[in-house]
């Protein structure tokens, strides 16, 4: 079939589905909207970016988008970078300190061994002195780690059930 033989709007059919041609204006809109769709995907590299700590200068190379841009950005963006930051501090906290439970349990083992070698011991040797000081602060390390424990009221429990 030669081109001047051909209908105005051409179907062509791949594996069941009809393809039709689509007019200069609709593809100028399917641009658009791809364009936009990128720009999103860069805003939300550059929240991840940002919220990890890097700098504007290192995030507009990786993105090759304008410092005046990212600054632009992190103004629109700025609830959502702070909310990611956040999760990554506590993650971070969770990966390089133990969790406060995991940190109790383990002054209360050393408290345990420690009380187990000052039984072993007469209170005139030399080390004991030592072993008493350490004794003390992980008593005050724990004291530190202490959470005043209570039931929670009706009211506390339904405000928990509305945020979660």
């Amino acid at each position: 079939m030669s081109q001047a033989a051909a209908p105005e709007s051409l179907y062509v059919c791949k594996e069941g589905i009809a393809d039709i041609d689509i007019e200069p204006e609709e593809e100028l809109s399917l641009a658009v909207s791809s364009q936009e769709a990128g720009k999103e995907e860069q805003k939300i590299k550059f929240v991840e970016l940002r919220a990890k700590g890097l700098s504007y200068r290192s995030i507009a190379r990786r993105l090759k988008v304008s410092k005046s841009t990212l600054a632009k950005w992190s103004q629109e963006l700025k609830e959502e970078i702070a909310s990611l930051k956040a999760y990554e501090l506590e993650a971070l906290q969770e990966r390089y300190f133990l969790a406060k439970e995991g940190r109790i349990k383990l002054l209360g083992e050393q408290i345990k061994a420690i009380q187990q070698e000052l039984k072993g011991r007469p209170l005139s040797d030399v080390s004991t002195d030592k072993l008493l000081d350490i004794l003390l602060r992980y008593y005050g390390q724990l004291k530190e780690e202490f959470v005043d424990t209570r039931p929670l009221s009706d009211r506390e429990i339904q405000e928990l059930k509305e945020l979660g």
